[in-house]
């Protein structure tokens, strides 16, 4: 991210925390949101991923994941638009 978006949205939202990487905006997090088709989010590795996490939910809101993969992985996964089985 350039530094002018990001120094503009830290001014707007200064309570937000701010990463530099997927993998730095994943520490810790309760539930993983993928908001989005970029290949960095699509590429993810569940299980790598599982270590950076207190809880192993994602949130698919493009169903763009590997589904089977990250529920093989031990994932919750949810997909909006799509029934659960």
């Amino acid at each position: 991210m350039t530094r002018k978006p990001w120094n503009n949205a830290q001014r707007q939202f200064p309570t937000l925390n701010y990463a530099v990487s997927v993998e730095e905006a994943c520490d810790r997090a309760d539930a993983v949101l993928v908001l989005t088709e970029w290949r960095q989010f699509i590429d993810l590795d569940p299980d790598d991923l599982a270590d950076r996490v207190r809880a192993q939910v994602i949130v698919d809101g493009r169903n763009c994941l590997d589904f089977a993969r990250w529920e093989q992985a031990g994932w919750q996964v949810y997909r909006l638009g799509v029934r659960r089985p």
